[in-house]
């Protein structure tokens, strides 16, 4: 790590990448982003201040803080999809089981996510990273982010793997992640979409003026809107297959909406793909099928990007870190 005096001069632009939660659907975020540096012949992470992802886009932001490109991205996330939720695991006759236990291991991800961030600290990422997460214990959201300000002094120390595994342990799908003493659930509970976050971040921590702050915004695709009247007055029963898609639907429009307030609609570009209601879930996805719908939001993205992103050069980043933390 290198030492770094924080500074009070504010760039021109601020530009924030952020990244949904979604499982396995975070396949698409990854050929999004992997098509807009092929289409437009540029490394992505050049272009942006700050990068903030919650659950899988939490473990696309921690590869980017590690210095993957998208591409590479792409190839280690479809294995990890494959490995860490099995169809095996979802047959019918493990549904008693599911009903008393989270459905996953935990030991298939963590392998799949060292083989991606290796033994990197939050510390060693080479960007200015914000992952969100929830601790079970206290009832209280933990953020974990990189040493951008001299006042984070204690998250640097932790393994990036550590923190993927708490952003993405989603409940009834993975058990809860120790970390740091603390059990930590995904960050999709409170922040799936973590644009808002991200924008309060360089607001109150970095002093970015808000009108200096943009923000791109890659979702995981969305269900088409069904909410058939029986639901109205539907009970337990009914709720248990919607809730959790209308939940993360609902909080990520909730977002989107207050995003664009405060930044206006030219300073916040939010792309993702509509898809039809229970085609994928966060364990299961058609792996062909994302990556084509990404192939298609890319058709949209890239001259949007080229035009009001890719001539801001982010400056570089280096940690607040004091001298007797330095590595050798």
């Amino acid at each position: 790590m290198h030492q770094m005096q924080h500074s009070n001069s504010v760039p021109e632009t601020f530009q924030i990448l952020a990244l949904d939660g979604g499982g396995v659907k975070a396949i698409y975020t990854a050929h999004l982003l992997a098509r807009l540096e092929t289409d437009l012949g540029l490394r992505l992470t050049d272009h942006f201040d700050l990068v903030a992802g919650t659950s899988a886009g939490g473990i696309i932001a921690l590869a980017l803080g590690a210095g993957l490109s998208p591409a590479e991205i792409v190839d280690h996330y479809e294995k990890l999809a494959s490995t860490v939720f099995p169809p095996s695991r979802r047959r019918w006759y493990r549904w008693p089981a599911r009903l008393r236990r989270a459905t996953y291991k935990q030991e298939p991800l963590r392998a799949a996510l060292e083989e991606i961030l290796g033994e990197r600290f939050l510390g060693d990422s080479v960007k200015r990273l914000l992952i969100p997460s929830w601790d079970a214990l206290v009832g209280s959201v933990h953020i974990f982010k990189t040493p951008h300000h001299p006042r984070l002094t204690r998250d640097h120390r932790i393994r990036m793997v550590d923190v993927a595994m708490a952003t993405s342990a989603a409940p009834t799908f993975l058990p809860a992640a120790l970390v740091d003493g603390h059990r930590l659930l995904d960050g999709g509970l409170w922040a799936n979409n973590p644009s808002a976050l991200a924008v309060a971040e360089a607001l109150s921590t970095l002093n970015v003026p808000l009108e200096r702050i943009k923000v791109l915004n890659i979702g995981t695709t969305t269900p088409l809107t069904d909410h058939p009247r029986v639901l109205d007055r539907a009970g337990y029963l009914r709720w248990a297959t919607r809730a959790v898609d209308l939940s993360l639907t609902a909080a990520g429009r909730g977002t989107q909406g207050l995003a664009t307030h405060l930044l206006g609609a030219d300073h916040y570009q939010r792309f993702d793909a509509v898809v039809p209601r229970g085609r994928y879930r966060l364990d299961r996805s058609d792996a062909g099928d994302l990556a084509g719908f990404a192939a298609a939001s890319s058709r949209g993205l890239s001259p949007i990007f080229a035009s009001k992103f890719a001539n801001h050069c982010a400056t570089p980043y280096e940690p607040c870190i004091s001298g007797s933390e330095i590595e050798v």
